[in-house]
């Protein structure tokens, strides 16, 4: 890769992963629950369950992190200089693009569901997703009503606190992400409320990265075959610990070696072809993970099982579809809004 080039395809890796990794958030929150009857492989193979848990469980958990350190990343990249009015124009920006639509999309909810209560903003109720820490104890993500936007909620914490990440991180950043790595992967104070170990973790790496203006990409690369590796390895044993108090620790250290794997195939898949997937559809990503917990779309699943059946086979289809053909129809709403607002907008000027 030509050093003229680095930035360039950096950003072209994060605009390019964003629809891929929401197609994954969608697997995440469709059929991602795994039955209690499940038996390791070894003992009774149930394809529809381990389906789930590669999938689901183990695969789509890249996407919050991913999301996280880009978020970071981009976060500080283009500051020279940290200043009060980069901060407030920082701020700014978030407002409009996070406060603003974590409050209307939770609220839409809140109408839906009668649900007048402040607890609809922040710590509505526990989510699914319960993980042991290496003290023994179990961590429970609590979520706002709409349960996605946990991650909404987080990262408007963090980026009130980039200040703080910004002071540390220049002064001691090596330091703060080994001790910030342990904690991380301990489990221990995983889903903290607005400062889940996720999002100040992940925020953290990437805005070390951005910081410094670091050429992510390349130096994910020099660890590229080690994070194949041993993130296939922790993908195996996943399967065989699913119901094991050390799925939790392999998860979380999946999460980590996964996101390094994925940046660096998306690098490779997009130095190898010239081909990329069009703006509105990258632009997408945000407004699928806003309505897709909203407008579940059931009368797809509905339309699935009575064209498909019940069997085995059939369920493992069904998973397997589902999701693109949700993301489908939220894509083709969204393409049509975007289309509609640019014919506004023109008629607007011709007028």
């Amino acid at each position: 890769m030509k050093p003229a080039d680095t930035a360039v395809s950096q950003f072209d890796v994060f605009t390019q992963l964003r629809f891929p990794l929401i197609l994954l958030v969608v697997y995440a929150h469709t059929y991602s629950g795994v039955d209690p009857a499940y038996s390791l492989p070894l003992s009774g193979w149930n394809t529809y369950e381990c389906l789930k848990i590669l999938v689901g469980q183990t695969l789509a958990k890249v996407a919050v992190p991913a999301f996280y350190a880009m978020s970071g990343y981009l976060f500080f990249c283009g500051i020279s200089q940290w200043s009060r009015h980069a901060y407030w124009q920082k701020l700014r920006r978030r407002c409009r693009s996070l406060l603003l639509p974590y409050l209307l999309w939770n609220a839409l909810l809140a109408l839906r569901y009668r649900q007048f209560t402040w607890h609809v903003f922040w710590d509505f109720y526990p989510a699914a997703g319960a993980q042991t820490d290496w003290l023994g104890h179990e961590q429970l993500l609590v979520a706002p009503l709409n349960m996605p936007l946990w991650f909404l909620r987080d990262l408007m914490v963090v980026s009130l606190l980039s200040p703080l990440f910004y002071w540390v991180l220049r002064r001691a950043g090596l330091w703060l992400l080994g001790l910030l790595t342990v904690a991380y992967l301990s489990g221990v104070c995983a889903f903290v409320p607005g400062l889940s170990a996720y999002a100040v973790y992940f925020f953290a790496c990437g805005a070390y990265f951005g910081i410094r203006k670091t050429d992510v990409v390349s130096l994910m690369r020099r660890v590229e075959l080690p994070a194949y590796a041993l993130s296939a390895l922790l993908v195996v044993l996943m399967l065989f610990t699913y119901h094991a108090p050390c799925f939790s620790s392999l998860m979380l250290a999946f999460r980590l070696t996964g996101m390094v794997a994925l940046f660096c195939l998306a690098s490779r898949v997009l130095a190898a072809t010239p081909r990329r997937l069009p703006a509105v559809v990258s632009s997408s990503a945000y407004f699928i993970y806003l309505c897709h917990f909203v407008f579940f779309l059931a009368v797809i699943d509905r339309l699935l099982l009575s064209l498909l059946g019940s069997s085995a086979p059939a369920l493992c289809l069904h998973y397997l579809l589902s999701p693109p053909l949700k993301v489908a129809v939220y894509l083709a709403v969204y393409v049509l809004w975007h289309r509609l607002r640019a014919f506004v907008s023109k008629s607007r000027f011709c007028f």
